[in-house]
């Protein structure tokens, strides 16, 4: 099996399921070799090892001082980052570990039963819960003011209903009241992003000219003020992996393997970017896209061409990065699935770092301070000091 199948099937199963009508069988991430570890990195024991409730599949969050880990058994672990103790676990409720976001006031998710619930992110109180009718399984989008919310019909745990509409939906985050309910003709709908007055999103929908089960991409932009839709873009992409925005561009990525730019205002085509493998969750930052492909390839593109600024190609045997990189100080650090923790220069993609863990991972980690904190697939966190 190719790495870049094994890896769609295990973070994305559900994503994969909503695609097809035949029945997906996901393997179990000991069927992988992962391989043994790069004799150039250098060998890092963790600053401190904590456990959570079950296994870690979706990346962790920063809120302060606290790094959370929503966990595969629907609860939320939250921990110290200095020290791994822990801080406070939610389990009120059953949550979707992958629509759970933060920011240094709450904590808030989906919740199995289509509701949303927001928890104080300091000590894990229950500020409030609201029932909208609609699963949320993509990582909620939130604003110190407000709330917004993908929905889909089809996912883990689900029964695939591709002709419903989901919704994007807005809250206020201090109260949860429904400000706005946008409608849209897709069965699916992921994490929006928010940029210059509106609010993007997208995922696939089932055209009436094609089978069962094969999809096509659009994608939404909707005003925030009162969702009201400003433009959509179609393509024949399938699934929508991720939307992102910033500058004057929005960016996606679906089943094809290629980077589509639009422009914000109106949502046309600028550029496609298509190196052929999955791709990971993309930073962009000062006018550059950062994101790694299957093809063990770290991309710095140009946003506003399109056009490779440079790669790093990483060990083959780390069988790729997975998550999202984090920006510290000019430096991208970034994981594989072996565990091996990189270090990138910003400018020119020269490997500043580069540290074998002997942990296998599902997921991205995040950068604390001097910390690299991941965890894994048996509930382990550690920490990693990287920088001194």
């Amino acid at each position: 099996m190719r790495f870049e199948n094994f890896f769609f099937a295990l973070s994305l199963a559900w994503a994969m399921a909503a695609c097809t009508s035949q029945p997906l069988s996901t393997p179990s991430f000991s069927q992988v070799d992962v391989g043994p570890a790069q004799t150039d990195a250098e060998q890092i024991s963790p600053v401190w090892t904590s456990h959570v409730s079950a296994a870690v599949n979706t990346s962790p969050l920063l809120s302060d001082n606290l790094v959370i880990f929503p966990t595969a058994d629907g609860q939320i672990s939250v921990l110290n980052s200095d020290s791994g103790d822990p801080a406070w676990q939610y389990s009120g409720q059953t949550v979707w570990d992958t629509s759970v976001n933060a920011d240094a006031e709450r904590v808030c998710a989906g919740v199995k039963g289509g509701k949303i619930v927001c928890l104080n992110a300091l000590t894990g109180e229950e500020l409030w819960t609201i029932e909208i009718g609609i699963e949320t399984q993509s990582k909620i989008a939130m604003t110190k003011e407000v709330l917004y919310i993908p929905t889909t019909w089809a996912g883990s745990g689900l029964d695939a209903d591709y002709s419903a509409p989901a919704e994007l939906v807005a809250l206020n985050a201090s109260t949860g009241e429904i400000l706005w309910r946008s409608v849209t003709e897709n069965y699916i709908l992921r994490r929006p992003v928010v940029n210059g007055g509106l609010v993007i999103t997208g995922g696939a929908y089932q055209p009436a000219n094609l089978p069962a089960g094969e999809v096509a991409t659009r994608i939404y932009a909707f005003n925030l003020s009162d969702g009201d839709l400003a433009w959509t873009y179609e393509s024949k992409d399938g699934l929508v992996r991720w939307v992102d925005s910033a500058g004057d561009i929005v960016i996606f990525s679906g089943a094809t393997e290629t980077v589509h730019a639009l422009d914000l205002q109106d949502g046309h085509l600028i550029w496609d970017f298509g190196p052929g493998y999955w791709m990971q969750f993309p930073l962009i930052d000062n006018g550059r896209i950062f994101l790694g492909t299957g093809d063990e390839i770290f991309h710095a593109i140009n946003a506003s061409t399109g056009i490779e600024d440079w790669s790093h190609n990483i060990n083959p045997a780390s069988l790729n990065q997975v998550g999202r990189p984090s920006l510290l100080d000019g430096i991208l650090w970034f994981n594989a699935i072996t565990g091996e923790i990189y270090a990138v220069d910003v400018e020119g993609g020269k490997r500043a770092a580069y540290f074998a863990t002997g942990f296998s991972v599902r997921v991205g980690g995040v950068v604390y301070q001097s910390y690299y904190i991941m965890g894994d697939a048996d509930g382990n966190v550690h920490a990693y000091k990287v920088i001194e």
